[in-house]
């Protein structure tokens, strides 16, 4: 199986650890990110948006208690934490967490 790069990200848009995330974005083997709790609040940068890389993923449930949606750009699965650690624990799998 290929390398993923995994990224969750839970930091809001311009914190040192979503910065840091989208850099490391940028270098990762077929990245794909989620955000979940306040990091869904990266979706209103849309200029942002555009500089990933990779697959964006959202949490539902995150998004509607912060009264957001998402792009058309974005995935918003139902089963978000599932589909996310059936990603973590697929072989080739690096997990970032932010």
């Amino acid at each position: 199986m290929a390398n993923r790069d995994i990224f969750l990200l839970t930091k809001p848009p311009q914190s040192e650890r979503a910065e840091l995330c989208l850099r490391l974005m940028e270098h990762g083997d077929d990245p794909v990110l989620y955000l979940a709790g306040d990091g869904v609040y990266n979706l209103l940068d849309e200029a942002l948006m555009e500089k990933w890389p990779g697959k964006v993923m959202a949490c539902n449930e995150d998004l509607e208690a912060r009264g957001l949606q998402a792009g058309e750009r974005v995935r918003v699965p139902e089963d978000f934490y599932q589909l996310l650690v059936e990603e973590m624990v697929a072989e080739g799998s690096r997990i970032y967490s932010f």
